[in-house]
């Protein structure tokens, strides 16, 4: 009796022991969740992202600058076109090539020829539409840079609302509707 009741307990107790070590292993590789409040710096920046957002043109605003490219187009706002940004563009441009939508539509701060000599280095197949003044991009509130939209025909059809958005992902979702 007494050795039956041992053999129960050590194996009650390797059992236990088993849970418990899953229980703490699981935890220390992320795989519970307790949800945390946002710290007051996550609460701002969320607070002032929001008032951005608050400030973008509605959709269906119509760019005069950007009606002479007819279609669904992909247009990226960029402050100057620089070898910093032009990986970003290239996969923007290839991937609109390869879903095989009219090209990319680039609107910078830079002249044409600035321009130009970046994509032409990168092998950006884009249309360049030069904004020194900044108008274009006062007018689609690109406060952060670069900033992706969809246009139709010089109307837009999307915007984008987050950072870090994948190319491929935003035209199928967006320029295949």
């Amino acid at each position: 009796m007494i050795k039956w009741l041992g053999d129960k307990l050590i194996i009650g107790l390797i059992v236990f022991l088993l849970i418990a070590n899953f229980w703490m292993l699981g935890r220390n590789l992320g795989l519970s969740f307790s949800p945390q409040p946002k710290s007051f710096l996550e609460a701002v920046m969320e607070e002032t992202w929001k008032k951005h957002l608050k400030e973008d043109p509605p959709l269906g605003t119509e760019i005069s600058e950007l009606k002479p490219f007819k279609g669904k187009r992909v247009v990226i706002v960029i402050e100057r076109c620089t070898d910093c940004v032009a990986q970003s563009l290239r996969a923007w441009s290839e991937a609109i090539k390869r879903e095989g939508l009219p090209k990319l539509v680039l609107v910078t701060g830079d002249s044409e020829e600035q321009a130009k000599q970046v994509i032409e280095k990168w092998k950006i197949d884009a249309e360049i539409v030069s904004d020194k003044k900044g108008k274009i991009a006062k007018k689609l509130h690109a406060f952060f840079t670069p900033r992706a939209y969809a246009f139709e025909n010089g109307r837009l059809i999307w915007k984008q609302e987050e950072l870090g958005l994948k190319p491929l992902e935003m035209i199928r979702e967006v320029m295949r509707r």
